[in-house]
């Protein structure tokens, strides 16, 4: 009888772990790989997400709406009154006027009863075609210099057989206060009553020492919607200079926007900004302020940021007024539900803090929001940070504790008064309703922001909320959000 072999526990033993372990190996290849097919197929189905949302905002981020083939009026139109860099001592005059070049010129006089120099002189305009997406146009400038502080003129243009009528400007006294008219987004596309409104505000403030416009003045980047804005504002914009800031809705989208043909030729800002953006930002100085102006639409890439961060704080830290106030068009801090422009956030904030801001006045959020700036011990110190707008267009607010005050649905305004120790800031409705009031004082070398609304009540009017479940969710959601924003105040 055969004996059976014993086999040996050695063997057995690592026979047994080399069985575990490869199986283990086995295991966890077949795990790596079952995460890995986890993990493409949730990038796909991320990728797929953000290109389908893509595919919706690609209309709202690339395509602008074409422009229709227009007539350019044989007469005088579009007539612009802007400052030079220096206010008190310059103006131009900007107009519109047929597809050919003509011979154009400017008249001009002192109308001051002890004015030494009341003759007339006759200033040759430059001409240059601006073509566009759906015709061409003339327009024309004429630059007038030596203006005197506290006078009064009159003048016309002229362009080969067509003479305006003639209007009026003045130049404020050196020592007087600045009072100026701030207003944020118009955008109107028709018909949404904005000719009402400035008529209005028109009558109530004949004689501004200017106009500040912060942007989208209008609806798209086309004559129709010029004409829009053209007859809203009537001839305001002959007699009380007009200084803007370029808003994305006077760009043309795509990859690369473009800035519509007609912007610079009609206004003719001070050539004085960083390179590659003449005549879009700039800056003007008063004898009380200087104001510095920046194109935000195309501060996007490095090279344009470097610039601008350099030339932005050699603005501010060149300045010898005591007041210093910024426009532009994207907000420091959004007021709009969901957005935040982060160029302006972190590559500007610090230089308008460091270089001694007063005053930040923005547009883009169809909303309104005023934001001190908060020193060390909690006072409400500066740069004060202003969005506001008066679009027929409003867009839904967030409720961020950053705000000093909010609001939404409200056409607004703001006037501003400037002297050598006080900025004072008020925002109305153009019913004539007060919003917002700020006293801002120079004391000691410290600027002390007194806020007179403190106590008053918010007004949230937005409710373009669509009919649907979800939307009704949102408008929910929107209410609740109000009742603990007045909880909290």
């Amino acid at each position: 009888m055969m004996k059976k072999k014993r086999s040996n526990p050695y063997y057995r033993s690592r026979n047994r772990k080399f069985s575990r372990r490869h199986s283990r190996r086995g295991y966890s290849r077949s795990r790596r790989g079952s995460r890995r097919r986890r993990g493409w197929i949730i990038a796909l189905v991320l990728l797929l997400a953000l290109g389908g949302w893509g595919a919706t905002r690609y209309r709202a981020w690339f395509v602008s709406p074409p422009e229709s083939a227009y007539v350019v009026p044989q007469g005088i139109d579009r007539l612009t009154i802007t400052p030079g860099e220096d206010f008190l001592t310059q103006r131009v005059v900007n107009w519109r006027c047929d597809t050919l070049l003509q011979d154009a010129w400017l008249d001009y006089r002192c109308i001051d009863s002890l004015c030494a120099d009341t003759a007339l002189v006759e200033l040759p305009a430059v001409g240059q075609e601006v073509v566009t997406r759906a015709g061409r146009n003339y327009y024309y400038h004429a630059e007038i210099n030596g203006l005197k502080a506290g006078r009064n003129y009159t003048y016309r243009v002229k362009t080969g057989s067509n003479t305006s009528p003639w209007y009026q400007f003045c130049i404020p006294d050196s020592t007087a206060a600045t009072d100026f008219i701030y207003i944020g987004d118009v955008q109107d596309p028709g018909g949404g009553g904005t000719d009402a409104l400035l008529h209005s505000l028109r009558s109530r403030y004949p004689r501004p020492d200017f106009l500040a416009l912060g942007g989208d003045q209008i609806e798209g980047a086309t004559d129709y919607y010029w004409n829009v804005w053209y007859q809203a504002i009537g001839d305001w914009t002959a007699t009380v200079p007009v200084v803007a800031a370029t808003g994305n809705h006077e760009y043309i989208k795509g990859l690369n926007r473009t800035l519509d043909s007609r912007w610079v030729p009609q206004y003719n800002y001070p050539d004085n900004g960083p390179k590659g953006f003449s005549r879009r930002s700039y800056f003007i100085d008063f004898p009380h302020m200087r104001l510095i102006v920046m194109d935000s639409n195309d501060i996007q890439w490095p090279a344009s940021i470097v610039k601008h961060r350099s030339w932005l704080k050699d603005a501010l830290d060149t300045a010898v007024q005591p007041w210093k106030i910024v426009m532009f068009h994207h907000g420091v801090y959004s007021v709009r539900q969901g957005r935040m422009n982060p160029v302006m956030r972190y590559c500007f904030r610090s230089i308008l803090e460091e270089g001694g801001a007063d005053m930040v006045l923005q547009g883009h959020d169809h909303a309104y929001s005023r934001i001190s700036t908060k020193s060390e011990n909690g006072e409400k110190t500066t740069p004060v940070y202003i969005i506001s707008s008066a679009s027929p267009k409003h867009y839904r607010n967030g409720f961020s504790d950053v705000h000093d005050r909010i609001g939404s649905g409200l056409f607004l305004y703001q006037t501003l008064h400037v002297t050598p120790t006080e900025l004072r800031y008020r925002s109305t409705t153009f019913d004539n309703n007060p919003y917002d009031d700020l006293l801002l004082r120079k004391i000691n070398g410290k600027t002390v922001v007194q806020d007179n609304a403190k106590d008053w009540g918010e007004i949230f009017a937005f409710d373009a909320f669509p009919d649907t479940k979800k939307g009704h969710k949102k408008r929910d959601r929107y209410h609740e959000e109000v009742l603990k924003r007045r909880s909290k105040l």
